[in-house]
């Protein structure tokens, strides 16, 4: 079942690729949200790739590097309201609001992130228009 999370990658795909031909005031504030939506659900179904020869060490090692630093800010988050215990077993269900609060965290810092994009992005082509008039 956690193969099909990774599934969950085509939402920023697909994000990006219809805000491509718009030209949206926020596009990065938009995409910043769908990325930081599904981070830590992909990154924990590309751990789960490791059973493959060498391709899926390689995506087990990018989903590592991912889950270490997206994964653990939820569980913190839990444990410090009281929903989790410290050193209990994480059930399926635990594992599940891990992940939505993570995706509540990392869309809000994420799309924070691109709203300074769109900001710069409007700054600068506003720096250019005064310029050539």
């Amino acid at each position: 079942m956690s193969h099909y999370m990774i599934l969950l990658a085509i939402i920023p795909l697909c994000c990006y690729e219809l805000t491509k031909p718009f030209n949206y005031r926020y596009r990065n504030m938009l995409r910043g949200i769908s990325i930081g939506m599904v981070i830590s659900p992909v990154s924990f179904a590309l751990l789960k790739f490791t059973f493959l020869p060498v391709i899926g060490q390689l995506l087990g090692l990018i989903g590592l590097a991912a889950n270490l630093t997206h994964g653990s800010a939820g569980y913190a988050c839990l444990i410090s309201i009281g929903f989790l215990e410290i050193g209990a077993h994480v059930t399926p269900m635990g594992l599940v609001m891990i992940n939505l609060i993570n995706g509540l965290l990392f869309s809000s810092v994420y799309g924070m992130i691109g709203y300074v994009m769109d900001r710069n992005q409007e700054k600068k082509s506003f720096v250019r228009k005064v310029v050539f008039l």
